[in-house]
């Protein structure tokens, strides 16, 4: 029989007190990155494995965080939430998933989130006096008057990469295709993501015009009949970026549905990397966030809200890495 490791164990291995290493692992505290790192690695390497119930018994907290969204439905949310839930996990803690139509932003709703310890938010903003109640991390928001810490995707910096990496392969007429009008009062990536694109054409000497910018619903079915709809209109373009994955899987669809060929006829492109645009044919080029990243980030700027509610440092806005993820849809 095995004897369970404890932190005491992972202390002693990585040369470090009891409560550095609890911190390290738990991402709260004034741990070094460098630490932080060390000592995860031999937790993980010695097989360690948090006793939950004993902290939450010795804490007061019930080490649970609330994933708070929009919808699941599609790979983007599916794929975010789950390197959430790993990360949330690897901590010792648990995650429920919320969903932001189910949610109340009234007096009536009197005890919201009555079983977590914090909040990670995205496209959930119309519930803002819900989230002043927690220790909240919203994602992808990119209004300077936001008042929670934000970690958000490449959105300016990957798109200007998607409209280089179109021009680099040929492509003198490109278009984006999306929508630009989020939903909630603040400015989302979908914004932000349409500007730096139509800056960077412009910056190219590209043309760019009211043409140039193809409103597509922001979904699957959105981006199969914009396919439909620009195969009918004789293909004017050679090259779209689209401002997700998910629509640009759907004009794909659309286009080959028409007898237009990809990349052949037109190049394609998204955003987000989500694992299904892999698996498709042709594969999709995509400017792919660092998921990992994201959510270690976040995590790490919760539990220190956590950690110290009374500290009343300034909001925190991170920028998580991108690369462009190279697949059949712009091979020229």
């Amino acid at each position: 029989m095995y004897a369970m490791v404890t932190i005491k164990d992972v202390a002693a291995k990585a040369g470090v007190s009891k409560t550095t290493a609890s911190d390290a692992l738990r991402g709260g505290g004034d741990v070094s990155a460098k630490t932080m790192l060390r000592v995860r690695a031999i937790a993980e390497q010695m097989g360690y494995k948090p006793n939950v119930s004993a902290r939450s018994l010795r804490s007061g907290r019930s080490n649970t965080i609330t994933f708070l969204t929009s919808g699941i439905q599609g790979s983007y949310f599916a794929e975010v939430a789950t390197y959430f839930a790993e990360e949330i996990n690897r901590r010792g803690m648990y995650m429920l998933i919320e969903l932001t139509k189910f949610v109340r932003d009234d007096a009536k709703q009197k005890i919201p989130f009555p079983m977590s310890d914090g909040i990670i938010a995205t496209n959930a903003l119309h519930v803002d006096r819900l989230l002043r109640e927690h220790p909240t991390v919203v994602l992808e928001n990119y209004d300077d008057e936001c008042p929670y810490d934000t970690v958000n995707a490449s959105s300016a910096a990957g798109s200007r990469a998607a409209i280089r990496h179109l021009a680099e392969r040929g492509c003198t007429r490109i278009a984006v295709v999306g929508d630009n009008s989020g939903p909630g009062v603040y400015p989302g990536s979908r914004d932000l993501r349409y500007e730096s694109a139509r800056d960077e054409c412009r910056k190219l000497g590209l043309r760019f015009d009211d043409d140039s910018f193809v409103r597509s619903q922001w979904s699957r079915q959105g981006g199969i009949e914009t396919g439909h709809a620009l195969a009918d209109a004789g293909m004017p373009f050679d090259g779209l970026y689209c401002l997700s994955d998910g629509i640009a899987l759907g004009v794909i669809r659309g286009l080959n549905e028409r007898g237009v060929r990809v990349p052949d006829d037109v190049a394609v492109m998204g955003f987000d990397g989500v694992l299904e645009g892999r698996y498709y044919s042709p594969s999709l080029t995509s400017v792919r966030t660092d998921f990992s990243t994201m959510a270690r980030v976040a995590m790490d700027l919760l539990m220190r809200r956590i950690e110290h509610p009374d500290d009343k440092a300034a909001r925190q806005c991170m920028t998580v890495g991108y690369e462009i993820a190279e697949g059949e849809s712009t091979a020229r």
